[in-house]
């Protein structure tokens, strides 16, 4: 990153970044020192982090979810109890765990903007109140110390698609 900045000013980055996936907090450092926003995307989780997911059965068969390690047998289970969590930190804060889950991100600093994405105009005033959503200093550092999500992001047919 620091190699391509100084060839050429990067004003952002667009990665996978939320309570579920935390790989980026790594990057973060150089990020904010070198003046590089951070686009997050599925700042939910692929849905997860909603708390409307409680079965492997939820997902359709054309789900890519339902083959996703995330999203299945043991991991599922374990993941369900992170949802949980922010599921908590939610009743707490009188917010929904997808406002909770986004106002995390927004918390970070101004230079994280996350996009989730919906299908419905509900979900998106759902999500675009997150920005009124305060969470304390105690909030922050619970949802701080939650595990990333157990499971790798892609089954092994995506993995051999990208050549991992």
């Amino acid at each position: 990153m620091r190699r391509a900045h100084a060839v050429h000013p990067i004003t952002a980055l667009q990665s996978e970044y939320s309570l579920w996936t935390r790989d980026q907090e790594q990057v973060l450092p150089l990020l904010h020192e070198l003046g590089i926003g951070l686009v997050a995307y599925s700042p939910l989780g692929h849905g997860f982090l909603t708390g409307k997911i409680r079965s492997e059965s939820d997902f359709g068969p054309d789900d890519f979810r339902a083959t996703n390690p995330r999203f299945t047998g043991e991991n599922f289970q374990r993941n369900l109890a992170l949802a949980d969590e922010v599921q908590a930190i939610a009743a707490e804060a009188g917010a929904m765990p997808a406002q909770v889950a986004i106002a995390w991100l927004l918390a970070k600093g101004d230079d994280i903007a996350p996009i989730p994405g919906t299908k419905r105009v509900a979900r998106l005033e759902e999500n675009v109140a997150a920005d009124s959503i305060t969470l304390t200093a105690e909030q922050i550092a619970k949802l701080d110390s939650l595990p990333s999500a157990a499971g790798g992001h892609h089954n092994e047919a995506q993995m051999q698609m990208i050549e991992r």
